[in-house]
Protein backbone atom coordinates (compact mmCIF):
# COMPACT_ATOMS: atom_id res chain seq x y z
CA UNK A 1 0.00 0.00 0.00
CA UNK A 2 2.91 2.50 1.17
CA UNK A 3 4.64 1.72 -2.51
CA UNK A 4 1.39 2.25 -4.48
CA UNK A 5 0.96 5.51 -2.11
CA UNK A 6 4.08 7.04 -3.24
CA UNK A 7 4.02 6.04 -6.68
CA UNK A 8 0.34 8.26 -7.28
CA UNK A 9 2.63 10.83 -5.91
CA UNK A 10 5.00 10.78 -7.88
CA UNK A 11 2.63 10.44 -10.90
CA UNK A 12 1.11 13.77 -9.88
CA UNK A 13 4.52 15.12 -9.01
CA UNK A 14 4.97 14.54 -12.97
CA UNK A 15 1.65 16.26 -14.06
CA UNK A 16 2.70 18.89 -12.28
CA UNK A 17 6.13 20.12 -13.10
CA UNK A 18 5.48 18.85 -16.97
CA UNK A 19 2.03 20.05 -17.78
CA UNK A 20 0.89 22.33 -15.73
CA UNK A 21 3.15 24.32 -14.06
CA UNK A 22 5.44 25.56 -17.42
CA UNK A 23 1.69 27.16 -18.36
CA UNK A 24 2.17 28.93 -15.30
CA UNK A 25 5.76 30.09 -16.26
CA UNK A 26 5.03 30.63 -19.46
CA UNK A 27 2.20 33.69 -19.03
CA UNK A 28 4.52 34.85 -16.40
CA UNK A 29 7.28 35.70 -18.69
CA UNK A 30 5.45 38.04 -20.64
CA UNK A 31 7.13 40.39 -18.02
CA UNK A 32 10.30 41.62 -18.22
CA UNK A 33 13.18 40.36 -15.44
CA UNK A 34 13.58 42.26 -12.48
CA UNK A 35 17.47 41.23 -11.48
CA UNK A 36 16.67 43.35 -7.83
CA UNK A 37 13.66 40.10 -7.53
CA UNK A 38 15.37 37.54 -5.20
CA UNK A 39 13.17 34.62 -4.00
CA UNK A 40 13.88 31.99 -1.31
CA UNK A 41 11.60 29.05 -1.47
CA UNK A 42 11.26 25.88 0.43
CA UNK A 43 8.80 22.89 0.19
CA UNK A 44 9.77 21.36 3.36
CA UNK A 45 9.20 24.14 6.36
CA UNK A 46 6.36 26.27 6.96
CA UNK A 47 9.30 29.06 8.16
CA UNK A 48 12.76 30.21 7.37
CA UNK A 49 15.03 27.00 6.78
CA UNK A 50 17.96 27.16 8.95
CA UNK A 51 20.20 26.99 5.74
CA UNK A 52 18.84 30.06 4.10
CA UNK A 53 19.41 32.04 7.28
CA UNK A 54 22.58 33.03 7.15
CA UNK A 55 22.19 34.46 3.44
CA UNK A 56 18.97 35.93 3.66
CA UNK A 57 20.65 38.36 6.78
CA UNK A 58 23.51 39.00 4.95
CA UNK A 59 21.46 40.10 1.80
CA UNK A 60 19.43 42.04 3.35
CA UNK A 61 23.13 44.08 5.24
CA UNK A 62 24.32 43.92 2.06
CA UNK A 63 20.74 45.69 0.14
CA UNK A 64 21.21 48.63 2.52
CA UNK A 65 24.11 49.30 0.44
CA UNK A 66 23.05 51.70 -2.64
CA UNK A 67 24.74 49.84 -5.07
CA UNK A 68 23.63 46.19 -4.44
CA UNK A 69 19.44 46.97 -3.21
CA UNK A 70 17.67 44.03 -3.95
CA UNK A 71 13.87 42.77 -2.95
CA UNK A 72 13.68 39.12 -1.29
CA UNK A 73 10.69 37.62 -1.29
CA UNK A 74 10.44 34.81 0.96
CA UNK A 75 8.10 31.28 0.12
CA UNK A 76 8.63 28.64 2.75
CA UNK A 77 5.72 25.91 2.41
CA UNK A 78 5.87 22.22 3.89
CA UNK A 79 4.43 19.99 1.16
CA UNK A 80 3.93 17.16 3.14
CA UNK A 81 1.12 18.89 5.52
CA UNK A 82 -0.88 20.20 2.03
CA UNK A 83 -2.89 17.98 0.01
CA UNK A 84 -2.44 17.88 -4.27
CA UNK A 85 -4.56 20.82 -5.01
CA UNK A 86 -2.55 22.88 -2.04
CA UNK A 87 0.63 22.02 -3.62
CA UNK A 88 -0.40 23.47 -7.06
CA UNK A 89 -1.80 26.69 -5.70
CA UNK A 90 1.35 27.59 -3.72
CA UNK A 91 3.74 26.36 -7.04
CA UNK A 92 1.78 28.10 -9.08
CA UNK A 93 1.85 31.27 -6.83
CA UNK A 94 5.85 30.55 -6.78
CA UNK A 95 6.08 29.81 -10.42
CA UNK A 96 4.25 33.77 -11.35
CA UNK A 97 7.59 35.16 -9.43
CA UNK A 98 9.40 32.75 -10.61
CA UNK A 99 9.31 33.84 -14.43
CA UNK A 100 10.14 37.42 -13.24
CA UNK A 101 12.91 36.70 -10.22
CA UNK A 102 16.83 37.59 -11.17
CA UNK A 103 17.73 34.90 -8.75
CA UNK A 104 16.26 31.91 -7.09
CA UNK A 105 17.48 30.05 -3.53
CA UNK A 106 16.73 26.82 -2.94
CA UNK A 107 18.12 24.36 -0.27
CA UNK A 108 16.33 21.13 -0.91
CA UNK A 109 14.40 19.34 -3.78
CA UNK A 110 12.17 21.75 -4.92
CA UNK A 111 10.27 20.97 -8.12
CA UNK A 112 8.66 23.89 -9.31
CA UNK A 113 11.96 25.39 -9.85
CA UNK A 114 12.36 22.41 -12.35
CA UNK A 115 9.17 22.70 -14.23
CA UNK A 116 9.95 24.63 -17.38
CA UNK A 117 12.98 26.16 -19.35
CA UNK A 118 13.79 28.95 -17.95
CA UNK A 119 15.00 32.62 -18.35
CA UNK A 120 18.61 32.76 -18.77
CA UNK A 121 18.73 35.94 -16.91
CA UNK A 122 17.28 34.06 -13.88
CA UNK A 123 19.68 32.61 -11.82
CA UNK A 124 18.60 29.22 -9.31
CA UNK A 125 21.42 28.67 -6.37
CA UNK A 126 20.85 25.20 -4.77
CA UNK A 127 22.50 25.72 -1.21
CA UNK A 128 21.35 21.96 -0.42
CA UNK A 129 20.68 21.34 3.34
CA UNK A 130 23.53 19.05 4.30
CA UNK A 131 27.21 18.40 3.37
CA UNK A 132 29.70 16.25 2.49
CA UNK A 133 28.72 13.24 0.06
CA UNK A 134 28.07 10.17 1.75
CA UNK A 135 24.69 7.83 0.49
CA UNK A 136 23.65 8.30 -2.74
CA UNK A 137 21.07 10.48 -3.48
CA UNK A 138 18.77 11.95 -6.26
CA UNK A 139 19.23 10.01 -9.51
CA UNK A 140 21.43 7.72 -8.38
CA UNK A 141 19.26 6.57 -5.47
CA UNK A 142 15.62 4.78 -6.51
CA UNK A 143 15.09 5.49 -3.08
CA UNK A 144 14.53 8.94 -4.29
CA UNK A 145 13.88 9.24 -7.67
CA UNK A 146 12.08 6.16 -8.95
CA UNK A 147 13.27 4.92 -12.84
CA UNK A 148 9.67 5.85 -14.03
CA UNK A 149 9.60 9.26 -13.09
CA UNK A 150 9.93 11.41 -16.18
CA UNK A 151 11.28 14.77 -16.15
CA UNK A 152 14.27 15.94 -14.57
CA UNK A 153 13.97 17.66 -10.60
CA UNK A 154 17.53 19.60 -10.55
CA UNK A 155 17.23 21.21 -13.90
CA UNK A 156 18.05 25.11 -14.02
CA UNK A 157 20.93 25.01 -11.20
CA UNK A 158 23.06 27.48 -11.95
CA UNK A 159 25.20 26.74 -8.82
CA UNK A 160 25.29 24.03 -5.80
CA UNK A 161 27.11 24.58 -3.23
CA UNK A 162 28.83 21.61 -1.48
CA UNK A 163 31.36 21.52 1.35
CA UNK A 164 34.20 20.16 -0.01
CA UNK A 165 36.37 18.74 -3.48
CA UNK A 166 35.69 15.11 -2.41
CA UNK A 167 31.70 16.40 -3.03
CA UNK A 168 31.91 17.84 -6.48
CA UNK A 169 31.93 14.31 -8.42
CA UNK A 170 28.95 12.93 -6.11
CA UNK A 171 26.52 15.90 -6.41
CA UNK A 172 27.10 16.24 -10.30
CA UNK A 173 26.40 12.72 -10.77
CA UNK A 174 23.41 12.67 -8.11
CA UNK A 175 22.27 16.01 -9.62
CA UNK A 176 22.65 15.43 -13.33
CA UNK A 177 24.83 18.56 -13.70
CA UNK A 178 27.20 20.07 -15.98
CA UNK A 179 30.75 20.24 -15.39
CA UNK A 180 31.31 23.66 -13.21
CA UNK A 181 28.00 23.88 -11.64
CA UNK A 182 28.65 22.23 -8.64
CA UNK A 183 31.39 23.86 -6.95
CA UNK A 184 33.13 23.69 -3.22
CA UNK A 185 33.06 27.23 -1.95
CA UNK A 186 31.27 25.70 1.32
CA UNK A 187 27.99 25.27 3.12
CA UNK A 188 26.14 28.75 4.02
CA UNK A 189 24.79 27.64 7.15
CA UNK A 190 27.61 26.28 8.49
CA UNK A 191 29.36 29.71 8.67
CA UNK A 192 27.75 29.74 12.26
CA UNK A 193 30.13 26.75 13.70
CA UNK A 194 32.75 29.22 13.57
CA UNK A 195 31.36 31.46 15.22
CA UNK A 196 31.95 31.30 18.99
CA UNK A 197 28.77 33.21 20.13
CA UNK A 198 26.47 30.67 18.19
CA UNK A 199 28.93 27.90 19.88
CA UNK A 200 27.84 30.03 23.81
CA UNK A 201 24.25 29.85 22.71
CA UNK A 202 24.53 26.62 22.14
CA UNK A 203 26.12 25.68 25.14
CA UNK A 204 23.23 27.97 27.17
CA UNK A 205 20.53 26.29 25.50
CA UNK A 206 21.75 22.71 26.35
CA UNK A 207 22.07 23.45 29.74
CA UNK A 208 18.67 25.16 30.33
CA UNK A 209 17.12 22.18 28.33
CA UNK A 210 19.04 19.21 29.36
CA UNK A 211 19.67 19.87 32.67
CA UNK A 212 20.15 15.95 33.69
CA UNK A 213 23.25 15.71 31.55
CA UNK A 214 25.58 18.40 33.60
CA UNK A 215 28.81 16.29 35.35
CA UNK A 216 27.95 13.33 32.73
CA UNK A 217 29.41 12.24 29.76
CA UNK A 218 26.82 12.72 27.21
CA UNK A 219 26.23 10.75 23.40
CA UNK A 220 24.07 12.02 20.79
CA UNK A 221 22.34 9.40 18.62
CA UNK A 222 21.22 11.00 15.22
CA UNK A 223 20.63 7.81 12.84
CA UNK A 224 19.43 8.95 8.93
CA UNK A 225 15.76 8.44 7.40
CA UNK A 226 15.83 5.57 5.32
CA UNK A 227 13.42 4.20 2.96
CA UNK A 228 10.75 6.93 1.12
CA UNK A 229 8.29 9.42 3.07
CA UNK A 230 5.75 6.83 2.31
CA UNK A 231 7.40 3.78 4.72
CA UNK A 232 10.46 5.13 6.78
CA UNK A 233 12.21 2.67 9.10
CA UNK A 234 14.62 2.90 12.12
CA UNK A 235 16.83 -0.32 13.00
CA UNK A 236 18.45 0.12 16.34
CA UNK A 237 16.14 2.14 18.31
CA UNK A 238 16.24 -0.80 20.82
CA UNK A 239 20.08 -0.88 20.85
CA UNK A 240 20.26 2.42 22.17
CA UNK A 241 17.74 1.98 24.56
CA UNK A 242 20.07 -0.94 25.83
CA UNK A 243 23.10 1.26 25.96
CA UNK A 244 21.47 3.22 27.89
CA UNK A 245 20.85 0.79 31.08
CA UNK A 246 24.63 -0.31 30.07
CA UNK A 247 26.22 2.89 30.40
CA UNK A 248 24.68 3.72 33.88
CA UNK A 249 24.88 7.35 35.43
CA UNK A 250 27.99 8.23 35.08
CA UNK A 251 26.70 8.70 31.01
CA UNK A 252 23.60 10.14 29.50
CA UNK A 253 22.68 9.53 26.19
CA UNK A 254 20.29 11.85 23.66
CA UNK A 255 18.31 10.77 20.59
CA UNK A 256 17.58 13.21 17.83
CA UNK A 257 15.71 10.88 14.99
CA UNK A 258 14.79 12.54 11.69
CA UNK A 259 10.98 14.63 11.86
CA UNK A 260 9.82 12.22 9.11
CA UNK A 261 9.92 8.98 11.72
CA UNK A 262 8.19 11.32 14.08
CA UNK A 263 4.38 9.21 13.18
CA UNK A 264 5.92 6.25 13.08
CA UNK A 265 8.02 6.35 16.59
CA UNK A 266 5.82 8.86 18.75
CA UNK A 267 8.34 8.53 21.64
CA UNK A 268 9.07 12.26 23.00
CA UNK A 269 13.03 10.29 24.27
CA UNK A 270 13.45 10.12 20.50
CA UNK A 271 12.76 13.72 19.76
CA UNK A 272 15.44 16.06 20.24
CA UNK A 273 14.25 19.19 22.35
CA UNK A 274 16.58 21.84 20.57
CA UNK A 275 17.90 21.11 16.81
CA UNK A 276 20.48 18.57 16.51
CA UNK A 277 23.17 20.73 14.81
CA UNK A 278 22.77 22.56 18.33
CA UNK A 279 23.02 19.59 20.42
CA UNK A 280 26.39 18.72 18.74
CA UNK A 281 28.64 21.26 20.01
CA UNK A 282 27.34 20.13 23.47
CA UNK A 283 28.34 16.39 23.54
CA UNK A 284 31.30 14.33 23.74
CA UNK A 285 30.26 11.53 21.21
CA UNK A 286 28.30 11.38 17.94
CA UNK A 287 26.50 8.74 17.19
CA UNK A 288 24.81 8.09 13.49
CA UNK A 289 24.63 5.55 10.65
CA UNK A 290 24.43 7.35 7.61
CA UNK A 291 23.16 10.50 8.49
CA UNK A 292 25.01 13.56 6.50
CA UNK A 293 24.91 15.13 10.03
CA UNK A 294 28.20 13.63 10.94
CA UNK A 295 29.84 16.17 8.76
CA UNK A 296 28.51 18.12 10.99
CA UNK A 297 29.66 16.57 14.07
CA UNK A 298 33.27 16.68 12.40
CA UNK A 299 33.62 20.73 12.03
CA UNK A 300 32.88 20.55 16.04
CA UNK A 301 35.80 17.95 16.24
CA UNK A 302 33.82 15.44 18.10
CA UNK A 303 34.64 11.79 18.40
CA UNK A 304 31.96 9.64 16.36
CA UNK A 305 30.66 6.32 16.00
CA UNK A 306 29.05 4.41 13.12
CA UNK A 307 26.25 2.04 14.82
CA UNK A 308 24.68 0.85 11.59
CA UNK A 309 23.29 -2.82 12.21
CA UNK A 310 21.73 -3.15 8.60
CA UNK A 311 25.25 -2.07 7.12
CA UNK A 312 25.42 -4.77 4.34
CA UNK A 313 22.08 -4.68 3.38
CA UNK A 314 22.00 -0.60 3.11
CA UNK A 315 25.67 -0.35 1.35
CA UNK A 316 24.10 -3.02 -0.97
CA UNK A 317 20.75 -1.75 -1.72
CA UNK A 318 21.46 2.29 -1.25
CA UNK A 319 25.53 2.78 -1.97
CA UNK A 320 27.77 5.16 -0.99
CA UNK A 321 29.73 7.78 -2.56
CA UNK A 322 32.65 7.19 0.37
CA UNK A 323 34.63 4.74 1.27
CA UNK A 324 33.51 3.07 4.73
CA UNK A 325 36.95 3.36 5.30
CA UNK A 326 37.10 6.75 5.12
CA UNK A 327 34.76 7.13 8.15
CA UNK A 328 36.78 8.83 11.14
CA UNK A 329 35.51 6.19 13.81
CA UNK A 330 34.56 2.68 14.34
CA UNK A 331 31.69 1.00 12.56
CA UNK A 332 29.45 -1.20 14.76
CA UNK A 333 27.42 -3.37 13.45
CA UNK A 334 26.94 -5.84 16.19
CA UNK A 335 24.53 -4.51 18.86
CA UNK A 336 26.36 -6.52 21.77
CA UNK A 337 29.54 -4.50 20.77
CA UNK A 338 27.52 -1.12 20.95
CA UNK A 339 28.50 -0.59 24.58
CA UNK A 340 32.56 -1.32 24.49
CA UNK A 341 32.55 0.43 20.92
CA UNK A 342 31.19 3.81 23.02
CA UNK A 343 33.76 3.43 26.03
CA UNK A 344 36.76 2.89 23.19
CA UNK A 345 35.60 6.03 21.27
CA UNK A 346 35.81 8.10 24.58
CA UNK A 347 39.08 6.90 25.52
CA UNK A 348 41.11 5.99 22.80
CA UNK A 349 39.80 8.23 19.08
CA UNK A 350 41.89 8.58 16.11
CA UNK A 351 41.69 12.51 16.10
CA UNK A 352 44.36 12.45 12.78
CA UNK A 353 41.93 10.03 11.11
CA UNK A 354 39.25 12.80 11.44
CA UNK A 355 41.25 15.67 10.05
CA UNK A 356 42.16 13.62 6.91
CA UNK A 357 38.22 13.62 6.63
CA UNK A 358 38.11 17.20 7.37
CA UNK A 359 40.49 18.21 4.52
CA UNK A 360 38.94 15.72 1.95
CA UNK A 361 35.26 17.14 2.73
CA UNK A 362 34.86 20.20 4.40
CA UNK A 363 37.64 22.35 3.76
CA UNK A 364 35.53 24.79 1.92
CA UNK A 365 33.55 25.35 5.40
CA UNK A 366 35.96 27.92 6.83
CA UNK A 367 33.01 30.44 7.82
CA UNK A 368 33.39 32.26 4.82
CA UNK A 369 30.50 30.34 3.00
CA UNK A 370 27.74 32.98 2.85
CA UNK A 371 29.99 35.78 1.68
CA UNK A 372 30.97 33.38 -1.51
CA UNK A 373 27.60 32.94 -2.16
CA UNK A 374 27.05 36.43 -1.96
CA UNK A 375 29.61 37.53 -4.68
CA UNK A 376 28.24 35.34 -7.13
CA UNK A 377 24.87 36.86 -6.91
CA UNK A 378 26.56 40.40 -7.30
CA UNK A 379 28.98 38.89 -9.81
CA UNK A 380 25.82 37.27 -12.41
CA UNK A 381 22.55 38.64 -11.53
Amino acid sequence: MADKKFALKQRLKMLMQNVLLPAVYRVGCMRSVDEKLIVFADAHHDKRPVSMERLVKELARQSKKEEHTVRIVERYHDYAGMGFVGQFKDACSFMWLYAKAGCVIICDNYMPVAACKKRKKTKVIQLWHGPGAYKKFGYDSDDDIPSYYKGNVFKNYDLVTVSGKKCVAPFTSAMRQKKGIVRPIGISRMDEYKDEKYIKKCYDKFEKLYPEAKGKKTILWAPTFRGNAGDPSLPGVEAIDELKKELGNDWYVISSIHPHLFSRYDRDDLKGRMPTEQIIPCVDIFVTDYSSVLYDACIHEKKMLMFAPDIDEFVSARGTYMSMDEFPGEIVSDKSKLTQAVINTYDNYDHAKQQRFIDDYLAACDGHATERIVDFIQENV
